[in-house]
């Protein structure tokens, strides 16, 4: 049976639209000098029970917002790390984690047995509706993350209209760029959404979004990537949960 747009995002955590918010705060260098290396960073990042209502566990790997061709303009490129859920930038160390809401439990193959194509749909996006949010620590020499967050803040604005696709009709890897409301938990922010999923002649059918912030505190940035696919198969708006947020910046102070 051909799955609807949303089951195959649900699958692959590839994405549809992504629409993505901007706000920067203060835009000097950063008081704190120290540059934490990895273990420091493994010590910062939230840890399982430091949040409740989520499960806290390590990345996975394979978590990205979709697929952006290698050639995108290079305007663009500051953002393809934060598609595929890493740092932008060249940070001297990185660490991952993800953060899942907790709420109704998947849904086995067995227990869809019988259902009609919507029961099935509805299934899936009752078992997916809940955040996931990849976090990733990153710390940087110099102005390193002052430099790699005006760049994605930059690539931002430049890439409003998306990227990918070279044909008429072809599936677009994204389709826009928005900027959002970003919390005030660090020194500068950037947040957006990013739309994937139309077509080059403008057709969005299909489309979902997965949502971005980018927060400096000091020499590190916080990355969140959220996608909730449950939401996304029901045109459901969601975001960055304030609560990972808040619960990792306390962690940075």
């Amino acid at each position: 049976m051909r799955r609807s747009p949303g089951v195959r995002l649900c699958a692959t955590a590839a994405m549809g639209t992504l629409s993505v918010a901007l706000v920067t705060g203060c835009s000097g260098s950063g008081t704190r000098n120290r540059v934490p290396n990895a273990a420091a960073l493994d010590r910062l990042v939230i840890a399982e029970g430091e949040l409740p209502g989520y499960e806290i566990r390590p990345a996975d790997p394979g978590t990205t917002a979709g697929d952006p061709p290698t050639s995108a303009e290079a305007a663009c490129r500051p953002l393809l790390p934060l598609l595929a859920g890493t740092a932008p930038g060249t940070p001297a160390a990185q660490v991952s984690r993800t953060a899942a809401e907790k709420g109704a439990p998947e849904t086995h193959a067995t227990a869809l047995d019988g259902l009609s194509e919507g029961e099935l749909k509805d299934a899936v996006r009752r078992s997916m509706d809940r955040d996931v949010t990849v976090i990733t620590l990153a710390s940087y020499g110099g102005e390193g993350a002052h430099r790699a967050l005006r760049s994605v803040s930059g690539a931002v604005r430049a890439c409003a209209n998306g990227f990918g696709g070279t044909g008429p009709g072809e599936r677009r890897a994204f389709s826009a760029f928005t900027p959002e409301h970003a919390s005030d938990t660090g020194e500068e922010s950037v947040a957006f959404a990013a739309t994937g999923g139309g077509s080059a002649s403008g057709d969005t059918a299909g489309e979902g979004a997965v949502h971005f912030q980018v927060v400096r505190h000091g020499n590190t940035l916080a990355t969140y990537m959220t996608m909730n696919v449950g939401a996304m198969m029901a045109r459901r708006a969601y975001a960055v949960p304030a609560r990972v947020i808040g619960a990792q910046a306390a962690k940075l102070r």
